[in-house]
């Protein structure tokens, strides 16, 4: 079984997936209501907030940072998990047990851990995510696209190519933990405001080579099982469910270039 397909099963198996996806959707649903093109939103206002309502919806989900649980307490509050979100975000969020994932930064760049697999977060320009430049990012990013990897894709630092590479289990916990050190990359298109959503193992492609090892794209993916415990997950990320105030109107701008293309974002 490949390296995709063991931590996407194990993501899946349990709930993480749908957490993730429901923090992507409330997110970006934020990030549409407020933005504002015609009063001078740009696309470093895109980057910039959809980081931001990231981070807070993957604590909030997971209940880290923020949102964790007092000492003694077996969960946070739902007062507290709800407190500043729209309430049909709220009345989605998946129910998972408190410490299913944790909080796990890497050089001051916020991450999440499950079963000893980390990820953290990159922006980037919508529709370009094979053209990610890792070597342009920053120097944790860097040093995260450096690790070796189990997949022979021809690049540069497959395990298999580097004699005497000592083995994951024989390596100190930090250098492990970097191996086993992924990423959650999201980008809007300003224009259009369509998403894109991609999880998986970058690559250290000074080659100008592919940015991934490989990458699955979340919004492809149907939703898991339900868990018990957990809420059903509505399968459409923009359509907010009836009875809801519906999202702010985003005026769509034709390219300033006229050739329709995409637009990058800011880089968190």
């Amino acid at each position: 079984m490949t390296e995709q397909a063991r931590v996407l099963g194990m993501l899946r198996g349990s709930g993480v997936l749908d957490g993730i996806a429901w923090a992507h959707r409330s997110a970006y649903r934020q990030v549409r209501q407020d933005y504002n093109p015609a009063g001078g939103h740009k696309q470093s206002w895109i980057g910039y907030n959809a980081y931001i309502y990231l981070l807070d919806r993957l604590d909030r989900v997971f209940q880290c940072g923020d949102f964790a649980a007092q000492p003694g307490e077996e969960s946070v509050g739902r007062d507290v998990l709800a407190d500043g979100i729209a309430g049909r975000d709220f009345q989605s969020i998946p129910l998972l047990p408190a410490g299913t994932v944790v909080r796990y930064d890497l050089n001051g760049s916020p991450g999440w851990v499950v079963d000893g697999w980390r990820w953290l977060l990159a922006s980037y320009k919508f529709g370009q995510v094979r053209k990610i430049r890792w070597p342009e990012k920053s120097d944790t990013k860097q040093t995260v696209a450096r690790q070796p990897h189990s997949e022979d894709d021809g690049g540069l630092f497959p395990v298999t190519a580097i004699p005497g590479l000592p083995p994951l289990e024989g390596l100190p916990d930090h250098e492990r933990d970097l191996r086993k050190t992924l990423v959650l990359a999201h980008a809007m298109d300003p224009v259009t405001v369509d998403f894109e959503l991609f999880f998986g193992r970058i690559r250290w492609n000074s080659d100008h080579g592919d940015a991934w090892v490989w990458r699955e794209n979340l919004l492809d993916l149907p939703p898991g099982p339900q868990k018990s415990g957990t809420r059903p997950q509505p399968v459409d990320p923009i359509l907010p469910p009836s009875g809801d105030a519906a999202d702010a109107d985003v005026r769509v701008r034709r390219s300033a270039r006229g050739d329709g293309g995409p637009r990058a974002i800011g880089d968190a």
